[in-house]
C-alpha cells in the first residue's frame, strides 16, 4: 500500500526534483514507512511505502527493471502475487523481492498491458517504459484504490490524491461547478471527475497510455451477466467457495492482519471466514452512545464469541470527532457524502492501533442486494427490511412547517409540502432516482439563481443514469446492483480508502474479489433473492459459521451515527456561524437568504457546510482551516502507537 506520484514532460523538457518531491510527501499518510524518488530527465517518480509485504528496503518504490526499461510505482495489493510469481519463474523471471510490486513489474514485462486481466488484487499504478517513451497505467476493476491525473499536451501528472497535484499548482486550484451539483446530487463527483477543474480520476476497470501529450484511456473490465442454468445448489457452492478463497487470499502478509467487525451480515462473514485463515485473529467495532440503535456493540460481541476472535471495541468521543471534519475534508480531497465517514475514521483508528491491515464487508449490500433501494425500485415494495429500530431524526415535520409559517407565512409551508410530497416516480430510472439522489440544480431550493445558471442546464441526473441505461442486462434488480457497483460503490471505497489511509491503514475489501463478483453476474435475481429476501446468497453462504442471532436479523443499520444528536446538542450554533460569515453569505453557491434561516435542519446543513469547508482549505488556502486540516497529516496525530 503506498502513495504514489508522477510528472512526465512532453518533448524531453525535464523534471524538477522539487516537485517530484513535493507532491509526494503531500501523501506521506498513505505511506510513512519510506519515500521513493526516481527522476531522469522528462520523468519523474514518487512513492510513499507503507510496507505489507516483503519489509525490507528490496521492496522500495520506484522500482525498476535490470535493463532500465520499465520503472513502476504501485498502490494496492496483488493477493495472488505469490502464484504469479512461481508462474513467471518458470518462464525465466528472476526476483530479488518477495513484494508483490516486483511481480507486477514483471508481469507487465511478460504480458504487456494485458497483464491487469491476470492480477487479483486492488490497484492503481503507473509504469514508464523508457525504451517506447509511453507511460501506462491501470486501476482496479471495481475502483477500490484511487488514480487522479491532470493532462496537457506538454506534461501528464498523476496521484493517489488530487492534494498531491494541487500541490504543483503555482496559481492553485480552481472548483468545477458541474462536481458541486452532482455531490449536492448524487453526493460525489460523477464520472471522470475529480471536484478541481482540470483534474480528473481514471474510472475503474480502466487503463490509459500517454506519449509526447496524447493520451488514450481504454475500459478492460466490465461486468458480464451470462445467467447460469445451473441448479441453486451447485451455484451456492461455488460461491462459499470463491468467498472463503478471496478472504484467505486478502489476509496475506508479512504484518498483522484483523478484521472490522460490526455485527452485520457483511463483516461478520468475513471476520468468520478471517478467523480460519488468521491466527489469533483481532476484532474491531465502534460503538457510539445516543440510544440503543446506534450501538451494535452486543452484535459484534456475538460474532467475536462465536468465532473465538480477540475483540477490541470503542466509544469515540463525540466532540473529537467532529473537531475531525476539517481534517476528514482534507483527506477526502473533497466534501463528505455522508457523515458515515466519522464512523470511517474512527474504526480506522482503532484498528490502526493494533494491527497494519484490516478486512472489512464492504461490498456485501451492493454485490449481494441489501438496500431498501434495490427492492423499492425493483420490486415496489420494501416490506422485507425492519425499519422500526430506526429512531425518528431531528425535529418532526410539523415543528419544521409551524418555523416555516412563523417566518414566511403559507408560502414557506406550501414551499416545504411540494418538496416532501412531489408526484410519484412514474419509471423504472424515476425510482431509482427518487429512492436516494437529491436535486438537480434548476430545482434546489438552496442554491442562488446565479450559480445554478451558470451551470449552463448542466443534469447530474443523465451523467448519474448512463450507467443504468449501459448496464448489460434487462433484469430490473441486476440493473440496480449494476448501477451501484459503476456509481454509488467507488464512491462509498474512495471514502474507505480515504479515511483508513489517513490513519496509515490498509483497509482490504475481500467480498469485492472480482471472480466473486463475476459469479454474481451469472446468479439469476429469482435465486439472489429468492422470497425477496435481502443478501439471500450471502446468508446461505455463511449459515453454518454465525449464530442464528446475526442470521435472522432483518434491521438495517448503515453504521448508525448520532450525529444529529451532537449538532443539536451543541453545534447547531457553531454551524450556522460559519455559514453565516460575509465569506459564506458571499460565496455564490448557496442563497445567503436561506443560510441565515433557523429552520435548516442536518439534512440541509450537511451539505452546504461540507462545501464551504472544502473551498476554505482547498480553493481559499485559508491559513485557519489548513491548519485545522492538518490533525490528521501524521499517524501520530492521529493516535497511531
Amino acid at each position: 500500500m503506498c502513495g504514489i506520484v508522477g510528472l512526465v514532460h512532453a518533448h524531453g523538457a525535464p523534471v524538477a526534483r522539487e516537485d517530484v518531491i513535493a507532491m509526494r510527501d503531500r501523501l506521506t499518510h498513505r505511506g510513512p514507512d519510506d519515500a521513493g524518488l526516481r527522476v531522469v530527465g522528462p520523468v519523474g517518480f514518487g512513492s510513499r511505502r507503507l510496507s505489507i509485504f516483503d519489509l525490507t528496503p528490496a521492496g522500495n518504490q520506484p522500482m525498476v527493471t535490470d535493463d532500465g526499461r520499465l520503472w513502476i510505482v504501485f498502490n494496492g495489493a496483488i493477493y495472488n502475487h505469490v502464484e504469479l510469481a512461481a508462474e513467471l519463474r518458470s518462464m525465466g523471471h528472476r526476483f530479488v523481492s518477495r513484494s508483490d510490486t516486483e511481480v507486477l513489474l514483471h508481469m507487465y514485462a511478460q504480458y504487456g498491458k494485458t497483464c491487469v486481466h491476470r492480477l487479483n488484487g486492488m490497484f492503481a499504478f503507473a509504469i514508464w517504459d523508457a525504451y517506447e517513451r509511453t507511460l501506462f497505467a491501470a486501476r482496479d476493476r471495481l475502483g477500490i484504490k484511487p488514480f487522479v491525473y491532470r493532462h496537457t499536451p506538454a506534461r501528464f501528472a498523476f496521484a493517489s490524491e488530487a492534494k498531491a497535484l494541487v500541490e504543483t499548482e503555482p496559481r492553485g486550484p480552481s472548483p468545477d461547478h458541474t462536481a458541486i451539483a452532482d455531490f449536492l446530487f448524487a453526493g460525489a463527483p460523477l464520472g471522470t471527475k475529480s471536484g478541481f477543474a482540470g483534474i480528473q480520476q481514471l474510472e475503474p476497470g480502466h487503463w490509459l497510455t500517454w506519449r509526447e501529450g496524447k493520451l488514450e484511456v481504454h475500459r478492460y473490465w466490465d461486468i458480464a451477466y451470462h445467467y447460469d442454468g445451473r441448479r441453486e445448489a451447485d451455484l451456492l457452492a461455488d460461491l462459499a467457495w470463491l468467498v472463503d478463497d478471496a478472504v484467505r487470499l486478502h489476509s496475506r502478509g508479512d504484518v498483522a492482519v484483523g478484521s472490522h467487525l460490526s455485527g452485520g451480515l457483511d463483516s461478520s462473514a468475513v471476520a468468520s471466514l478471517a478467523s480460519r485463515h488468521v491466527a489469533s485473529l483481532k476484532t474491531f467495532a465502534i460503538r457510539f452512545a445516543g440510544g440503543a440503535y446506534y450501538d451494535e456493540g452486543d452484535h459484534a460481541r456475538v460474532v467475536a464469541d462465536h468465532i473465538k476472535a480477540c475483540h477490541v471495541d470503542a466509544v469515540p468521543d463525540p466532540g473529537t470527532l467532529v473537531d475531525l471534519l476539517p481534517a476528514m475534508i482534507y483527506h477526502m480531497d473533497a466534501p463528505l457524502p455522508t457523515w458515515g465517514a466519522f464512523g470511517y475514521i474512527a474504526i480506522s483508528q482503532l484498528a490502526r492501533r493494533h494491527v497494519k491491515v484490516s478486512l472489512t464487508g464492504h461490498g456485501g449490500d451492493e454485490l449481494f442486494a441489501g438496500y431498501p433501494k434495490h427492492f423499492g425500485t425493483a420490486f415496489g415494495s420494501t416490506d422485507m427490511f425492519d425499519f422500526s429500530t430506526v429512531p425518528a431524526l431531528g425535529r418532526s415535520m410539523l415543528q419544521r412547517l409551524r418555523t416555516s409559517w412563523q417566518r414566511e407565512g403559507w408560502r414557506g409551508v406550501g414551499r416545504r409540502l411540494r418538496r416532501r410530497f412531489a408526484r410519484r416516480p412514474e419509471t423504472f430510472e424515476d425510482r431509482w432516482v427518487a429512492s436516494h439522489c437529491g436535486l438537480e440544480p434548476a430545482h434546489h431550493p438552496l442554491l442562488q439563481a446565479r450559480f445554478a445558471r451558470s451551470l449552463d442546464d448542466y443534469s447530474p441526473r443523465d451523467s448519474y443514469l448512463r450507467p443504468m441505461l449501459e448496464a448489460p442486462t434487462s433484469d430490473p434488480l441486476d440493473r440496480c446492483l449494476y448501477h451501484d457497483l459503476r456509481v454509488y460503490l467507488p464512491h462509498l471505497l474512495a471514502m474507505e480508502d480515504r479515511m483508513s489511509m489517513a490513519v496509515s491503514l490498509e483497509s482490504r475489501v475481500p467480498l469485492l474479489d472480482h471472480r466473486v463478483v463475476d459469479l454474481t453476474a451469472r446468479i439469476p435475481s429469482a435465486f439472489k433473492v429468492s422470497g425477496r429476501e435481502p443478501k439471500r446468497l450471502l446468508r446461505e453462504v455463511v449459515r453454518p459459521l454465525l449464530p442464528p442471532s446475526i442470521l435472522d436479523r432483518r434491521d438495517k443499520r448503515p453504521f448508525p451515527i448520532p450525529v444529529e444528536q451532537w449538532l443539536e446538542a451543541s453545534l447547531f450554533d457553531t454551524v450556522r456561524s460559519i455559514l453565516r460569515t460575509p465569506r459564506s453569505l458571499d460565496r455564490g453557491i448557496f442563497d445567503p437568504d436561506r443560510l441565515r434561516e433557523n429552520d435548516l435542519g442536518l439534512s440541509d446543513l450537511w451539505p452546504i457546510l461540507n462545501v464551504e469547508l472544502w473551498y476554505r482549505i482547498f480553493i481559499d488556502r485559508d491559513p485557519v482551516w489548513v491548519e485545522r486540516a492538518a490533525a490528521l497529516r501524521t499517524p501520530a496525530a492521529a493516535g497511531v502507537t
